[in-house]
């Protein structure tokens, strides 16, 4: 709480918000699967790409779990529980950096229309800014708020007292009174104690950030039994089983570095620090390569997409600008790896916490 004892009413306003928005974004993911489900059984254009409508679903369904978790998150801001805090700010972490480079990419990218067409290239480009940019300015509303000290503070202030929350049935404990009718200090069983704080550093929250980031990535290895996925390492095409292989073995560091992150094991962190450095060094090496037209062709024909006489030297042209912008990712996830590595490693170096009774010296 506040000098005044008073909730924020901005931390109030992003409960709602997260509530609202989640509920709205269920909504119309539940309406995108009865559209695919409607749409069995009836030619496609994607349907030369094998597994595209399960990849679809799979992805509603990952983004509607997203949603519920959001609309939860928007309670436990309402409630004042740190953990949401937490959760809104990987959210808005996340969301923050993909909005930007989509409001940039419409903003200046040509937009093909066809004359008799209703809509202009200039609506259409106003209207996906303001798709990308309500949840641009939300998130960073949230990085803002959420890392103030006296907000931060308020959620702190929020910890349930050890005989729990007057009319809270989730943390109001039953605990022996007092022939004077008052409440022992520290009556509470054990079992339902809140444990003291633990000493030293906690992990930055920019690390947690990218620890779910890497972890969302790692879940992408499910769509190499769907698409043939290929793998562009180093100025190289690796298409069919290999390119899986590699493809697969990138996913599984990235799931190793989050979870290590997020445990706290300092070598995984150099696990982090290493992927960057290889992509951003295999990124460099395949658009300088004089053989990228070519190398973009023959990955894009593996999967099944139109055949390579489609893709002109101008849509070669915005593909190479696409991919120096998208190396703007690892350089910026390199650069913030860097600069909590010295805080990262000093909450690694927190002593483990023992159940039980104390290990002799």
């Amino acid at each position: 709480m506040n000098s005044t004892g008073q909730k924020s009413t901005a931390v109030l306003a992003s409960g709602v918000v997260a509530i609202l928005g989640s509920i709205v974004t269920a909504i119309g993911i539940l309406i995108g699967m009865m559209g695919l489900l409607l749409s069995l059984g009836r030619p496609s254009p994607m349907e030369t790409m094998p597994g595209i409508r399960v990849i679809t679903a799979a992805m509603m369904v990952i983004f509607f779990g997203i949603a519920i978790w959001g609309a939860f998150s928007g309670v436990g801001l309402i409630r004042f529980r740190n953990w949401a805090r937490i959760s809104v700010l990987v959210w808005a972490g996340i969301t923050a950096p993909v909005c930007l480079l989509a409001v940039g990419l419409m903003a200046f990218i040509p937009i093909p229309t066809s004359p008799e067409s209703p809509v202009s290239a200039t609506m259409i480009r106003i209207a996906m800014v303001l798709f990308y940019g309500g949840p641009l300015a939300i998130a960073l509303w949230w990085l803002i708020l959420f890392t103030r000290p006296a907000i931060v503070a308020q959620f702190k202030a929020a910890v349930a007292p050890a005989g729990g929350g007057s009319g809270d049935p989730f943390t109001a404990i039953p605990v022996p009174l007092q022939a004077d009718g008052s409440v022992q200090g520290s009556a509470a069983p054990a079992a339902y104690e809140v444990p003291a704080p633990l000493p030293g550093p906690s992990v930055p929250v920019p690390i947690i950030v990218l620890a779910c980031f890497f972890l969302l990535s790692a879940l992408s290895i499910f769509f190499i039994f769907f698409l043939h996925m290929p793998a562009m390492v180093f100025g190289h095409a690796f298409t069919g089983l290999t390119g899986s292989v590699v493809y697969a073995t990138w996913c599984l560091l990235y799931a190793i570095a989050g979870v290590g992150m997020l445990k706290r094991v300092p070598w995984t962190y150099s696990v982090a620090i290493g992927v960057q450095i290889a992509g951003i060094v295999s990124g460099i090496i395949t658009l300088l390569s004089p053989n990228f037209d070519d190398i973009m062709r023959r990955a894009m024909s593996s999967m099944n997409m139109p055949s390579a006489e489609v893709y002109t030297m101008q849509s070669m042209t915005h593909l190479r600008g696409f991919s120096v912008i998208g190396l703007l990712f690892p350089l910026a996830i390199l650069g913030l790896l860097v600069y909590y590595r010295p805080q990262f490693l000093k909450s690694a170096q927190r002593p483990p916490v023992l159940s039980g009774p104390s290990l002799p010296a």
